[in-house]
């Protein structure tokens, strides 16, 4: 098909869907170039691109094209993509009622047809129709009939249950506005409950929506810590060093932050924002006091927050009561399209990015009970050094890095990539090599994280730890070569010379000697240099020989 007679428009930007519509019905029409105009129609690539109301045209023109099967295709992509376009099911129905009729047609005038001809008002709607095959499409009647109302009910439930999950203020929620060329946005209050038309709505992108957490009565059923990314470094251009920073700390706050909550029985949705950050997401299976709610969620806040300099953490609501006529603070809900960047929410845990699937996979979310949430709001452990490994078994085999982990930032931003296999820079090796080198465990603790590293090498392991010399990295050199802006840690005793292995009760001052530059230590390096030197004259040696 050359570019002249090619009823596909060519314009720059997106194609005019209206325009190729109207070219291909007059075509077909007229009897025109029908040969090409069914080529068109038949491009999946296309047709899956309309907006429904035109999906629907181009299926009828499908019918007229004599194409049936082509027109039940687009159909079916409608009603399984928008569920409630009503005028969709109703052509399927009637696409498929037809179908019906014209493989089993009696011979006019006979019996058989005249019975066909009407189907009574009280016939049994649990089968076909008189002449009805008992297959379409190779599919059993039923199938074909109930699969799309079996889908229907299922994302029916799905969206049922997300409005369960994240509930808010029982009479109102918010519409959000945005205008992209100013870079702003805000939200208009919406007053009245909302539906699951709305939830589908907003899952579909075509408008976005949130809540407001406190309810009537100064409760919630979901409460947010809102993680997001320091204005410093949103406004204006950034190192490498500052990307490298970014993507430490964000691996060390997506992993420390629910497993706290776990530790306390709290645990959490995390959910990139679409915007600025990401949202934790804390579900109740009933309200609570928003006090409680706060309590419990600045605990965990505060214990991860003077880790952190790129990321700013705010707990959600954050009033305990509402006051006046005041509606408090409200969260975008999830699985939406933020306005101003134009990039979707989605929860992390979930490979598929997709929001049908990811709405379907809240049904295997569970609800923070009532018991565990008083438990972790009415504790007061201030100072109590809590393990927080998302496996026991992992502070029992390796307590040395679960307790340094759980007292240095430093060292915990580099275990929680190592423990996620991703790979590590120079500088973080170094820093793990300057620290748990000095351990007594040190070649199973070095072992037991880099093995996790998707380049690891037992050998250059062992290599490296036997070139350790020194003194263990103190925390000014280690908050240096990490570029990190949180305060150092203060030691009780008043060290001259601090550094993290200072935290482990079982370290002793003076330990580091072992590693110490020592005589014999120093006849060895003379040694191997001595023996290099000669591996390298002999190489020059053999050259120089024709």
């Amino acid at each position: 098909m050359n570019a002249e007679t090619s009823p596909l428009p060519k314009k720059s930007g997106s194609p005019d869907f209206a325009l190729l519509l109207q070219q291909i019905e007059k075509r077909l029409l007229t009897g025109s170039q029908t040969e090409q105009a069914v080529q068109i129609l038949g491009r999946e690539s296309i047709w899956k691109a309309l907006p429904p109301d035109q999906a629907l045209r181009w299926a009828r023109l499908a019918q007229v094209a004599g194409l049936p099967d082509l027109s039940l295709q687009v159909l079916s992509w409608v009603t399984q993509n928008e569920p409630g376009c009503v005028e969709a099911w109703q052509q399927r129905v009637d696409l498929l009622e037809t179908l019906g009729r014209k493989q089993a047609s009696p011979e006019a005038g006979s019996p058989e047809a005249a019975a066909c001809a009407v189907r009574p008002e009280n016939a049994d709607a649990s089968g076909p129709s008189p002449g009805t095959p008992s297959k379409v499409d190779g599919a059993p009647w039923e199938e074909v009939i109930e699969t799309p109302f079996a889908s229907m009910r299922s994302r029916e439930a799905a969206l049922a249950r997300y409005l369960d999950l994240f509930s808010g203020r029982e009479d109102c929620f918010a519409r959000q506005w945005s205008d992209r060329k100013a870079g702003t946005q805000g939200y208009i209050p919406v007053r009245r409950p909302m539906t699951s038309e709305d939830a589908l709505e907003h899952i579909g992108g075509h408008r976005t929506y949130g809540i407001y957490l406190l309810r009537r009565d100064s409760h919630v059923k979901v409460a947010v810590v809102d993680a997001d990314l320091a204005s410093r470094l949103r406004a204006g251009p950034v190192t490498s060093r500052d990307k490298e920073l970014v993507f430490r700390e964000k691996n060390y706050l997506l992993g420390r932050l629910p497993e706290i909550g776990r530790e306390k029985g709290l645990p959490c949705l995390v959910e990139f924002s679409g915007g600025k950050g990401f949202h934790f997401w804390y579900l109740f299976e009933e309200p609570v006091p928003a006090t409680d709610a706060r309590q419990v969620l600045q605990g965990l806040v505060k214990r991860i927050a003077p880790d952190l300099s790129c990321f700013n953490l705010e707990v959600f609501p954050k009033q305990d009561r509402l006051a006046g006529k005041g509606l408090g603070n409200l969260v975008k809900l999830p699985l939406g399209i933020h306005r101003v960047t134009g990039k979707p929410s989605f929860f992390l845990h979930i490979p598929d990015r997709s929001p049908w699937t990811q709405l379907e996979a809240l049904s295997k979310v569970s609800s923070i009970g009532r018991e565990p949430f008083l438990a972790a709001s009415s504790s007061r452990e201030a100072g109590e050094v809590v393990v927080h490994p998302r496996e026991e078994m992992w502070a029992k085999e390796v307590p040395e890095l679960a307790f340094l982990v759980d007292r240095c930032t430093a060292l915990a931003q580099i275990v929680i990539n190592c423990r996620q296999s991703r790979s590590l820079s120079v500088r973080e090796e170094k820093v793990l090599l300057g620290t748990i080198g000095f351990l007594p465990r040190a070649k199973t603790l070095l072992h037991h994280l880099f093995r996790n590293l998707p380049e690891y090498n037992p050998h250059l392991v062992d290599y490296r730890l036997s070139r350790v010399r020194g003194s263990p990295l103190g925390c000014k050199r280690i908050h240096g070569l990490l570029d990190l802006a949180c305060d150092q840690c203060t030691f009780p005793d008043g060290s001259a010379y601090p550094h993290p292995l200072l935290h482990w009760p079982q370290w002793k001052q003076g330990a580091e000697e072992q590693k110490g530059e020592k005589v014999s230590n120093l006849r060895d390096a003379l040694d191997r240099l001595q023996e290099a030197i000669g591996v390298v004259e002999r190489f020059l040696g053999d050259g120089a020989n024709p």
